[in-house]
């Protein structure tokens, strides 16, 4: 493999000028840990390809594997780092200079700003020092499956798709920029023992005889019959998933799970080339607030089940947790915004699975049809029956 080329500041006074912007910065300020690719064939750029799922060159065409060893994608202690993050000071987004080994220009960048693209030649490189500013680097990366074109694919069969959108939606929704991001995820374990007690209600019908009228009549009379119920609920999560970005809502990356999380291997810079990346900005402490909510409501869910019945009350569950752990890895996902009519739906994508989640304009007058018809065919039961 050739080597990898790291570019830095080779000026040595203590000021540095700046081109695009006409002014000065310190050279302590030059972003040195910028990660580019050349191909060994023509020199040219290499980046991921998530056609060929591989490091590749897109103009001569040459591609080599990656290392898909998962080794360092281990898991750590919840309780003990999350005591040493308390103590860390968190370090200031302050803003870099990145010397372009493409065409020797300066662009300043944020230092926490993962894809590096120079304002002049448009080169895409990789700044490797922006997960070092945070706390906890990423141990796991899913590389992309899904190129673009695919993805361009999977929104023109999905747009098409709805009962209740506007027969135009298929002809005048414009698709904006589909961007592949990397973004950050934390996976939490926990070993849960659970205590549950409540009652499971069981509806039953009988049939009385009642004066109605003045006549005898059989009539159906509903109750519930409760019986108590307890025991205890050994469940072990794996890998429960959050989102760590806060650019995206819980639910919205919720509804293109799941992710085959054993395809997720050693953290490379190498797989961001060519790609968008972001660092976490929910800590790994209110991450885990996020999936012990989901854990809880699970248990909740399989307590209710184990007690049984049509309904059920009084119901209280205990849950002891241990042996919680962690990890930090980054995911990839297509998003989209696109346009109809004047107003923006977002649009996502799984990048590794394909799956989709996005949101579509309602008709008001294929809903007002479908409310009409309904009505009508519950008018049309109803003289049946009384009519009979």
């Amino acid at each position: 493999m050739d080597e990898l080329e790291k570019t830095g500041n080779t000026n040595t006074s203590d000021l540095e000028y700046l081109k695009s912007n006409n002014t000065f910065i310190p050279s302590s300020k030059i972003l040195e840990k910028v990660l580019e690719r050349k191909c060994p064939t023509c020199s040219g750029k290499m980046r991921f390809s998530a056609e060929k799922v591989k490091l590749a060159c897109d103009y001569c065409g040459y591609s080599e594997d990656f290392d898909k060893a998962n080794d360092k994608v281990a898991e750590q202690s919840l309780d003990s780092f999350i005591n040493l993050a308390v103590q860390s000071v968190p370090e200031k987004d302050e803003k870099h200079v990145y010397n372009c080994g493409s065409c020797g220009s300066k662009t300043i960048i944020g230092k926490t700003e993962v894809l590096v693209k120079c304002s002049f030649c448009g080169s895409k490189n990789v700044n490797e020092e922006a997960f070092e500013h945070n706390y906890f680097q990423p141990t796991g990366i899913l590389p992309f499956k899904i190129p673009k074109s695919k993805a361009k694919d999977q929104f023109s069969k999905w747009i098409k798709k709805g009962i209740f959108t506007p027969s135009s939606l298929n002809t005048k929704a414009v698709l904006g920029e589909l961007k592949g991001i990397y973004l950050p995820f934390w996976t939490y374990d926990a070993h849960t023992i659970t205590q549950y007690q409540g009652y499971a209600g069981y509806n039953k019908s009988t049939t009385q005889q009642q004066i109605v009228n003045g006549k005898m009549t059989p009539v159906q009379v509903k109750k519930t019959e409760w019986e108590y119920k307890s025991g205890e609920k050994e469940i072990y999560f794996d890998d429960v998933l959050v989102n760590a970005s806060k650019g995206l809502k819980q639910e919205e990356t919720q509804s293109i799970y799941p992710f085959n999380l054993k395809e997720v291997v050693n953290f490379d810079p190498q797989l961001l080339l060519g790609w968008e990346a972001e660092v976490y900005s929910t800590d790994v402490k209110e991450g885990y607030k996020l999936a012990e909510k989901a854990m809880d409501n699970q248990i909740n869910n399989v307590c209710l089940s184990l007690i049984g019945g049509d309904i059920q009350k009084d119901v209280h569950v205990f849950t002891n947790k241990s042996k919680q752990t962690f990890k930090h890895i980054i995911l990839p996902i297509w998003i989209c915004t696109y346009f109809f009519n004047d107003k923006s739906f977002l649009f996502l994508i799984n990048g590794q699975t394909g799956k989709i989640y996005g949101k579509k304009p309602n008709s008001p007058l294929k809903i007002a049809l479908a409310i009409g018809l309904t009505i009508l065919f519950i008018a049309i039961l109803y003289f049946v029956a009384t009519n009979r």
